[in-house]
């Protein structure tokens, strides 16, 4: 009977251990880091979201800062969801390479 729990339990652990796609080593990835701000003021402007590569977003804290981590190396886009009162800022481009830590600092104008 303890033999045959065992089995099962080792043959469940196994089973799930197989289904999770396989882990790629951090250092295939970049991350972005930065301070999306008020352009007249210089003040981090909070709960703003901030989009690298479509994929991976990331909402600013009470300080305006922000990081995006797992980013792939290679070149894409971030895009900022701007709060009301600012003009949208469009698209900036973007090129990492695996394992750098990239800044990008946005500024935001008023409508």
């Amino acid at each position: 009977m303890k033999r045959s729990r065992f089995f099962l339990a080792t043959l469940s652990a196994a089973g799930l251990a197989a289904c999770g796609a396989p882990i790629t080593p951090q250092q295939n990835y970049a991350t972005i880091s930065g301070t999306v701000y008020d352009a007249t003021t210089n003040v981090g402007i909070p709960n703003v979201t901030v989009t690298a590569l479509i994929v991976n977003s990331v909402v600013t804290g009470a300080n305006g800062s922000y990081t995006i981590v797992n980013i792939p190396a290679g070149q894409g886009e971030v895009q900022v969801t701007a709060p009301s009162g600012y003009q949208q800022p469009g698209a900036f481009p973007i090129a990492v390479q695996a394992g750098e830590h990239f800044t990008l600092n946005i500024p935001l104008q008023h409508q």
